[in-house]
């Protein structure tokens, strides 16, 4: 039978790990938002060989379209791409794009023949409203990609703490102030001019707490809701919080989930391997230049409180923060 993963807070009852029907080489469509390490992720993936055929990675895919299109016709366009791409309609060929990310795009030439040679192909995307790059897709168009690829499986990649994700929000425009880019690799010579501390206005760290909250369930709910309408039903579910206690463990269970085990020298290569910069300490009480006024503040909310106090990577579940923010926007419009 599918399992979940042992001891963590369920991301979704839709979360399935194993392979218990022996699929082969699945592709994978994995949603996500923003600072929920998906860069992080994508990297470790190109380091990363299935034992029989190679993955291929493609981070945010609709960025493999051009930027002129309207959202009518990016849509269609980037949902005929996902057919052929997750159909393997192509070559086998990757080309890179220059973008202002530390990480370039990559795309997989599509519209060829079917190559065979490679193993599952995963793609991340960003479905938030918010992420104005993804288009919203028809039925028509989804059962044109599961009808190309009928077993594409649904992912989700979330940060279940909302608090640390919020800060670190906050801290990354410190970061583009002096840096230039959000997104470091450690080499950076800026790195040494940035701030060991920060002082994070409250009303800010809630208003980013709330979007953090609500950008999960959202994302997770329209990939559990693509996955139950189109396809099995079932979604592999990684959190930041898994990746940092396990890169390594978390790959190997995504490899066993698709059909396509990945070789054991890679995962050691890839615990051995630093592939992305992380500022700032994981206690936030070192981090936090008025961590008392925070936890003043969180004191209101005691699953907040055990975020913000919890220095070791940790699931967590949804604090209701997006619900309550609902509901007295409810009752202020009733008045």
């Amino acid at each position: 039978a599918y399992t979940t993963r042992k001891g963590a807070v369920p991301v979704h009852p839709q979360c399935a790990r194993g392979n218990p029907d022996g699929l082969v080489d699945r592709p994978l469509l994995l949603y996500k938002y923003s600072r929920t390490g998906s860069t992080w992720l994508a990297w470790s993936g190109k380091t990363l060989r299935a034992t029989t055929r190679p993955m291929i990675w493609m981070h945010e895919a609709q960025k493999c379209l051009k930027k002129d299109s309207t959202e009518t016709d990016s849509a269609d366009e980037l949902s005929a791409w996902y057919a052929e791409y997750f159909g393997r309609e192509t070559d086998g060929s990757v080309v890179n794009l220059d973008n202002k990310n530390v990480m370039n795009s990559e795309c997989l030439i599509t519209a060829g023949k079917k190559d065979k040679r490679m193993g599952s192909l995963i793609a991340t995307t960003n479905p938030h409203e918010s992420h104005a790059e993804t288009p919203e897709f028809t039925s028509e168009q989804w059962k044109r990609i599961f009808d190309a690829a009928p077993n594409l499986t649904l992912g989700v990649l979330v940060r279940t703490n909302a608090v640390k994700r919020a800060i670190s929000a906050i801290a990354s425009h410190v970061q583009l102030e002096i840096c230039g880019i959000k997104k470091l690799t450690g080499k950076e010579d800026c790195i040494k001019d940035l701030p060991k501390k920060i002082t994070v206005n409250v009303d800010e760290l809630w208003s980013k707490i709330r979007e953090s909250e609500q950008k999960r369930a959202v994302v997770t709910e329209a990939a559990a809701k693509v996955s139950k309408e189109y396809g099995d039903g079932r979604m592999f579910c990684l959190s930041y919080e898994s990746m940092q206690e396990d890169m390594a463990g978390e790959m190997r269970e995504l490899g066993i989930y698709l059909g396509s085990p990945i070789e054991e020298a890679s995962l050691v290569r890839l615990e051995e391997e630093s592939v992305s910069y992380k500022r700032g300490s994981d206690s936030l009480e070192e981090y936090l230049e008025n961590y008392d006024e925070v936890r003043e503040s969180l004191a209101s909310n005691p699953c907040l409180l055990e975020q913000l106090e919890e220095s070791e990577p940790k699931d967590f579940p949804l604090c209701g923060t997006w619900e309550q923010q609902e509901e007295e926007e409810g009752e202020e419009e009733e008045m």
